[in-house]
Order: structure tokens, then C-alpha cells, then sequence
């Protein structure tokens, strides 16, 4: 735009200063010229667009440079939402559209994503359903450089992908791949594809994003997390994967009673969250981890955390559970936003002891784990949308069984059968949940064994 800036595109301290005066306002209020041309309804990058044509000076492009290039800054611009009176990411943060064919040749220290998005601005508004998009409340506005340690592990989450394109699996990309740095479908439709170098099979587009899950350690940052990897850990070559299965190799062969007592562990065994707090010991069992507090890394990777415990004879002693759904509220969801493809997207760590004939546990190894994209795709997808129709025809007492898929069921998940919900149809129905088959998680504790 042909017009004097009111900052210095050069200066980043400047270009904050200038950012931070949209604080506490909305598009309609800071802005004298706001086109009606302007779709909020259709263009969902609108607010964004927004800001940097009206507000910023400059026209939206999709340049491999940083959007304030002189101070190698790049801007982005999110939303937020309410959940239990706490601000939260509503999404993931995209930060850059992927390209298979170059990015087999590109190197870490020289890459498009680095450049692009070294440095970022980020500014975060409050998504409210029902209220015009002009009227959005910016909440937060911040500069953003990635700590030590959490750049290092974006590099090997950037590593992972760039290994899976250069085997000629782009196709097989999923963001449970990787911890902080995901690579995100981003498609106009959800038939697109792209070819990828070293394979003829077509590739969903992607593009690199930021877990909304790393979103909320960027908002939450005044919140109290305990860090159990350093960045001299990281920069002696070991992964994020490798230092976490550090913390527990050992204590691997040994009772839980026995690693409860040599870290100091007093709570009762029978105690509901004694597995936990045992777990957080031993990540960090030279200082300790408070009971109550939260893993920073497994938060900003957005990773589960579960103990399994092996019965005699192999098979998991407790089921795996999800949420449990609203009837009301699952029907209304497409598989490819629903609250269940996004758990079993997420990426597992789960802690595995083994039970011997008398009961005792016997830690017996640590292992990251995410589901196969096509048990995602197709066993887990069937197992949801046979769910939703079932419930849109009323018959909720019949919703898959274990039997019926190779992956999940659906089961009660409430207090007591009197705690029951509403149905689509005007009925009550006994709160249920999403499970994994227990067969299923046998299965795959059985592969993949990585402590």
C-alpha cells in the first residue's frame, strides 16, 4: 500500500509497539477503512487479512519471506476460545504450506520454515460463536522466539516429516508423528492431492503448523509446568523420544512398590492417581515433580500420557477411553473434525508394567505410540459414522461393540446408569464414550517397543 507506515518495518521493537495498541479492541475499532467486500463468512483467513491490509500496510501473500521482511518477522494471527473459564487455542497454528518436491532437498539450518518463521508475531483474538468477525476482541499480542529446547525439538519433528517425503510416504504423514511441529492437511476440498518425489501415489496438501496444544504453552505461559528435558540434553544428539525413555531405563525390571520407595514415594498404592505421580518421579526424579503439577513438554506436544498394566497373559488390565460424547453434539460432527479422529491423532506415551500372577507390577518399558493412518482413517472412521448413524436413527442401545470393528467400540462411560444425557430424538441414554479394543491395544503394545 502506497502510504506513510506509523512504525518501522524494519525495527521488531517498533513493529510490537504498534501491534500492541490492537489490545482490548476489535477490527471495527481499530480499523477507519473496513470494506463490506470483505466475506468473514467465506474467508476464513479474513481477520488475518484484515489486519495486514488495513492495519499493517501490506498486501497478504504467501511469499517464502517474512511477512515484515526487513525485520524478519512473520505475522500471524489466531484465534482463541473459552474453555472452563480458561483463554485456549481454538486451532492449530498454520504457519506454512508444504512442498513435497522441494522439500527433499532442503536442510534444517537453510530451510523455507526456518526462515519463514524464526521469529513470529502472533497476534490472538477471542472467537466468540454468533458474533460478527468485525467484533472479535484481541486478547494477547506477542513476539515469539522459540526457546532453546523447543527449537530442537521442532528440528527433529521437521526431520521426521522431511524423512517420511523423502521415502516417497507423504501419503502416510499424520500429525501424531511428531511433537510440536505437525504437518496439517490443508486442502479447499477434501479430495485434493499433490504429487509427491519418489512415489506415484498422491498426497493430501499439507502444510506446517503449530499443535494447538503448543498454542495453549504460548498462552498459558505464566502457568506453573515442570520442564524434563534440557537443551543440553538435546544438543548432546539425543531426541526428545530418547531422553524421556532416559528417565525411566533404570527402573525398567524393577516392582512399583520398590521405585515408589527408592524416589520417595509415599503415597498409598490403592491411591486413584499413584501411577501418575509415580510417572512424573521418575521423569524428573532428582528434583521431582510436583503432584499436581503438569509435564511442559507432553502439554506443548500435545501427548497422552498412560500407565498400561499387562495382565499374566499379555492383554491390558484396563481399557483406554476417550471423553464421553454428547449424543446431541457427536451427530453434528464430520469425522474429519470430530472430537474423535482428533484424540486418536494425538501421540501416546505410554508407561507398560507388567502384572505378575499375584498382582505385583514389574515396569517393563516406555513406548511412544500413534495409531496407523489407515486404522485412523478407515477402521476408526467406519467405527464413528456407523456410531452416528445408529444415534440419528434412535437406536443408541445398539452402537458398535467390540466385535464390530478391528479398532474401537463404543461403551458406557458414566457414574451409574441413572447418569444418562439427551438424545437427538427427545430421549434420555446413558452417557458413552469411544474405546479401544482391547485386542487392538494388545496388538500394538506388542510392536513398536522402543524404551
Amino acid at each position: 500500500m502506497d502510504w506513510s507506515l506509523p512504525y518501522d518495518p524494519t525495527d521488531r521493537t517498533s513493529i510490537l509497539a504498534y501491534a500492541e495498541r490492537l489490545v482490548g479492541h476489535s477490527l471495527r475499532e481499530v480499523l477507519d477503512e473496513l470494506p463490506p467486500a470483505i466475506d468473514f463468512t467465506r474467508n476464513k483467513g479474513g481477520f488475518g487479512s484484515s489486519l495486514e491490509r488495513y492495519y499493517f500496510g501490506y498486501e497478504p501473500n504467501s511469499r517464502p519471506e517474512p511477512d515484515f521482511i526487513d525485520a524478519g518477522l512473520e505475522l500471524k494471527v489466531t484465534p482463541l476460545k473459552w474453555v472452563r473459564r480458561r483463554l485456549v487455542a481454538k486451532e492449530r497454528l498454520v504457519l506454512s504450506q508444504i512442498d513435497y518436491m522441494t522439500l527433499v532437498s532442503e536442510e534444517w539450518e537453510s530451510s523455507s520454515f526456518l526462515a519463514k518463521n524464526a521469529h513470529l508475531l502472533i497476534v490472538f483474538y477471542l472467537h466468540e460463536a454468533g458474533t460478527d468477525p468485525r467484533d472479535f476482541v484481541i486478547k494477547i499480542v506477542r513476539l515469539w522466539d522459540f526457546p532453546e529446547a523447543d527449537l530442537e525439538i521442532i528440528r527433529d519433528d521437521w526431520d521426521t516429516i522431511v524423512a517420511k517425503v523423502r521415502a516417497g510416504l507423504a501419503h502416510e504423514l499424520s500429525e501424531g508423528d511428531t511433537n510440536y511441529l505437525a504437518a496439517c492437511t490443508k486442502a479447499s476440498t477434501a479430495a485434493d492431492r499433490r504429487e509427491q518425489p519418489r512415489s506415484t501415489q498422491l498426497a493430501k496438501p499439507r502444510a506446517f503448523s503449530l499443535k494447538a496444544s503448543y498454542m495453549n504453552s504460548i498462552i498459558q505461559d505464566s502457568l506453573e509446568r515442570e520442564s524434563v528435558v534440557t537443551a543440553e540434553e538435546l544438543r548432546s544428539g539425543k531426541t526428545f523420544e530418547q531422553a524421556i525413555h532416559d528417565r525411566f531405563r533404570p527402573y525398567i525390571g524393577m516392582t512399583a512398590g520398590t521405585i515408589a520407595e527408592t524416589l520417595g514415594v509415599s503415597l498409598d498404592r490403592s491411591a486413584k492417581n499413584y501411577y501418575a505421580v509415580l510417572t512424573k518421579r521418575l521423569l524428573k526424579p532428582i528434583l521431582g515433580v510436583a503432584e499436581d503439577s503438569r509435564v511442559a513438554e507432553f502439554e506443548k506436544a500435545d501427548i497422552v500420557l498412560r500407565t498400561i498394566r499387562l495382565m499374566p497373559n499379555g492383554r491390558p488390565k484396563e481399557a483406554v477411553s476417550f471423553p464421553a460424547f454428547d449424543y446431541c453434539e457427536v451427530v453434528q460432527q464430520p469425522w474429519e473434525d470430530s472430537d474423535l479422529r482428533e484424540s486418536l491423532t494425538r501421540r501416546f506415551f505410554f508407561v507398560v508394567y507388567q502384572l505378575d500372577r499375584g498382582g505385583t507390577p514389574t515396569l517393563l518399558r516406555t513406548q511412544f505410540w500413534t495409531m496407523p493412518v489407515d486404522d485412523v482413517e478407515q477402521h476408526a472412521r467406519e467405527c464413528f459414522e456407523r456410531t452416528v448413524g445408529l444415534i440419528m436413527e434412535d437406536k443408541v442401545d445398539y452402537l458398535p461393540g467390540s466385535k464390530d470393528n478391528r479398532v474401537c467400540h463404543v461403551r458406557p462411560h458414566g457414574r451409574n446408569k441413572a447418569d444418562v444425557i439427551p438424545t437427538p430424538s427427545g430421549g434420555l441414554a446413558v452417557r458413552k464414550s469411544f474405546w479401544l479394543n482391547q485386542q487392538y491395544l494388545t496388538e500394538q503394545l506388542g510392536t513398536g517397543a522402543d524404551s
